[in-house]
């Protein structure tokens, strides 16, 4: 397609007419208020406002939740730790009356009153006798019934703060084979 140079000079005039038309009064708007209320972009637009909105009021919702949360475990530690102070204290109370309780066992086995409760303290608890450095009590059963396997006889001997014999030299095993023909 080939123009002629008198073509040309008609479009060039065209261009004149429309650069120098008058404008609609859509166009005369400021451009932000045409782009803003004339762009794609609107509805992307409302969605991130709709979104940041959505976000804002579950962060509003959470931390409320969560301070709530935060109460009841704040009364919860509160509970246990009243709860545990008491059972510390009530643990603490029977210690106490148990050494004393203890204390006053010792006293009466090594220091055991007569009729006149007069006290006479000894080395050895009542029933058990003094040989050398230690203390000993003998148990020679011959009930059946009475027989223990040597755990039962140790585990015995532990509830009374003892152990089975352990001969250490020959002068003790002389005195414990007096003492069991007694």
């Amino acid at each position: 397609m080939s123009r002629k140079p008198a073509d040309e000079a008609e479009g060039v005039i065209e261009d004149n007419e429309y650069v120098n038309a008058p404008v609609r009064p859509e166009d005369k708007a400021p451009p932000d208020r045409r782009l803003l209320f004339s762009s794609p972009s609107l509805p992307l637009l409302a969605v991130c406002w709709i979104l940041l909105l959505l976000i804002m009021g579950l962060r509003i919702y959470f931390s409320f939740v969560i301070s709530e949360q935060n109460v009841k475990l704040m009364k919860e530690i509160q509970e246990l730790s009243t709860n545990f102070t008491k059972q510390i204290t009530d643990l603490e109370d029977n210690w106490e009356k148990f050494n004393v309780n203890r204390a006053q066992w010792t006293i009466d086995s090594y220091c055991p009153a007569d009729t006149s409760k007069v006290r006479t303290c000894s080395a050895c608890q009542r029933g058990w006798y003094h040989i050398q450095k230690s203390c000993y009590v003998f148990h020679n059963s011959e009930a059946p019934s009475d027989l223990k396997t040597w755990e039962e006889a140790r585990e015995n001997c532990r509830g009374r703060d003892a152990d089975l014999v352990v001969v250490h030299d020959e002068e003790e095993k002389v005195m414990r084979d007096l003492r069991e023909r007694l």
